[in-house]
C-alpha cells in the first residue's frame, strides 16, 4: 500500500485507498482483509450494474444498510475503542461505524462492481450520490431508505474527492482525541492534515492548529 504522504500529493487517489493508507499511520493495516471485505460488498452490487442510476443508488444504499451498522457520535470513548467508528479498515472488520468511512466503503463497492457513485456533501454532511442520477438525489447512509430530496441546495454541496473526505476524517480524529485526552494522536492527526493539498489560508490555519496541540502535548 502506498503510504498516505505520498497518495496526499497524487492527483486523483481512490477515496478507499487514501482512507486505509489514513489508517496505517496510526496503527498496522491488514490490506488483503480489507480488500476482501470490499470486493464481497462489491459482489452483492453487481446485479444491479445494469439497473437506472435511481435503482443503482438505493440498492447500494440497501446493500451498505444491511451489511453494516451506521454508528452515532459515541457518547463514551475509551483509549481502546477511540477510533473504532472512523478508521475504514476497523469498519471493514466491524461492520458498524461513522457514515463518513461507510460512504467511502460504497464508493469504492461501486467502482468494483461497475457502478459510478461518490460522495457530495459541505462540512459534517456527507451523502452518497451517483455520478449519472440527473435529479439532485442522493442518499444519506445514516437513514437508509428514500433517496434525500437536495433540490434548492445544489449550490450549497459539492462533490468530494478522497483529498477533502481524508481531511474530514482527520479533523475528526484530532477533535475528539485531542477532547479525550489522547495528545499524541491528535498531533499525528494534525501532522498529516498538512499533507494534504489545501489552499494558504487553510494550511496556515492548519499549522497554527498544530502548534496549539503540540504546545499542550509538552
Amino acid at each position: 500500500m502506498l503510504p498516505f504522504a505520498l497518495q496526499a500529493v497524487s492527483e486523483c487517489p481512490a477515496h478507499a485507498d487514501l482512507a486505509l493508507a489514513l489508517g496505517a499511520e496510526f496503527e498496522p493495516v491488514l490490506v488483503d482483509d480489507a480488500h476482501a471485505e470490499l470486493d464481497a460488498l462489491a459482489g452483492e452490487l453487481l446485479a444491479l450494474r445494469h439497473a437506472d442510476p435511481r435503482a443503482q443508488l438505493l440498492g447500494c444504499a440497501a446493500a451498505v444498510a444491511q451489511r453494516f451498522d451506521a454508528a452515532a457520535e459515541p457518547k463514551r470513548i475509551s483509549d481502546r475503542c477511540v477510533l473504532d467508528d472512523l478508521l475504514l479498515h476497523r469498519v471493514l472488520e466491524r461492520n458498524s461505524g461513522n457514515v463518513l468511512p461507510l460512504t467511502i466503503a460504497a464508493v469504492e463497492a461501486g467502482r468494483r462492481a461497475g457502478i459510478p457513485l461518490g460522495i457530495v456533501g459541505r462540512g459534517r454532511e456527507q451523502y452518497l450520490a451517483h455520478a449519472a442520477l440527473a435529479d439532485p438525489h442522493v442518499a444519506d447512509l445514516a437513514c437508509p431508505g428514500e433517496l434525500v430530496d437536495l433540490d434548492g441546495r445544489e449550490q450549497e454541496v459539492g462533490w468530494q474527492c478522497a483529498h477533502q473526505l481524508a481531511a474530514l476524517l482527520l479533523n475528526r480524529i484530532a477533535e475528539r482525541t485531542e477532547r479525550i485526552g489522547h495528545l499524541t494522536w491528535a498531533v499525528q492527526a494534525a501532522e498529516l492534515r498538512l499533507a494534504l493539498p489545501v489552499g494558504p489560508q487553510t494550511r496556515e490555519r492548519m499549522e497554527r492548529d498544530l502548534q496549539r496541540v503540540r504546545a499542550r502535548l509538552n
